[in-house]
């Protein structure tokens, strides 16, 4: 097999320089893909990319980048992924290729789309991922900071060390994630979410904070969110929130009251 020799260009907005920008993202794709599909790398390819994703700030951003690659090679073959396989293969260059700590859950989103119920007590199954009405969603929100932090695998190996050696409060906290996420998934098909989620979102983050390290500008996101009648949650590993409100109208003062703190914000669902 020819082994692909990369050309990879990068453009990307100014505010988001990405860390690995350069090659590396695109370097560990095609490594992984010579293990499971080397028909999409046997000839030499080049790259450009552009992303208006903020970086480290849990977001997701570098796996999009890993799962645009794959579906860019396929497209090239003509070869159609089965998106589990799509989820599985970009979380195996984060953990197998780069030796990063993350889980199938933001991999699973981008290749399925849209809003999803997720279950994980069986690894891989797409009978496991249910897609949702999106227009029963309440009024929702994201917003970050505009400032890079941490790269999200750094805030994920402290918990899941934690969890591999049996914590019981990690354990604990875990299991009433999951509790939260089936009340949630039930206020949804039951037309109750702008009375259900806000609090449901809160008791996520109060969860949250047991377990991890809430930095001051974390809580400011949040607490600002709050103030503004919204139940917020972290979005990822830290650096963004999600946030539901049971009034759409106030959305504007929400985006108002991020951008006194000089955050990032964006309007998910009205």
């Amino acid at each position: 097999m020819t082994v692909p020799q990369l050309e990879t260009t990068v453009s990307v907005q100014p505010a988001n320089q990405w860390q690995y920008a350069d090659t590396e993202l695109i370097e560990a794709t095609v490594a992984a893909l010579r293990k499971r599909r080397p028909e999409l790398v046997e000839q030499p390819a080049a790259f450009t990319f552009e992303t208006s994703i903020p970086q480290q700030v849990g977001l997701s951003g570098s796996s999009a980048i890993i799962m645009a690659a794959l579906r860019a090679l396929a497209r090239r073959a003509k070869f159609t992924w089965d998106l589990v396989e799509l989820a599985r293969i970009t979380l195996e260059v984060e953990t197998h290729v780069l030796g990063w700590a993350a889980g199938p859950q933001d991999r699973v989103v981008q290749a399925f789309e849209g809003v999803l119920d997720m279950d994980f007590s069986t690894p891989w199954q797409a009978h496991a991922y249910h897609r949702l009405e999106v227009d029963k969603l309440p009024p929702l929100f994201v917003a970050w900071h505009q400032s890079p932090g941490q790269p999200s695998d750094i805030a994920h190996t402290n918990v899941r060390e934690r969890w591999l050696d049996g914590d019981a409060h990690v354990t604990t906290v875990m299991t009433r994630f999951a509790e939260l996420a089936v009340a949630g998934r039930d206020a949804l098909d039951g037309g109750t979410t702008c009375r259900d989620w806000p609090p449901l979102m809160n008791e996520a983050f109060e969860l949250r904070r047991q377990i991890w390290t809430i930095t001051d500008v974390d809580n400011a996101l949040v607490e600002t969110g709050q103030a503004a009648g919204a139940g917020v949650a972290f979005a990822g590993s830290g650096g963004a929130v999600v946030g539901s409100l049971a009034d759409p109208e106030r959305l504007d003062a929400a985006a108002q009251a991020y951008r006194e703190i000089d955050a990032g914000f964006l309007v998910l669902h009205q």
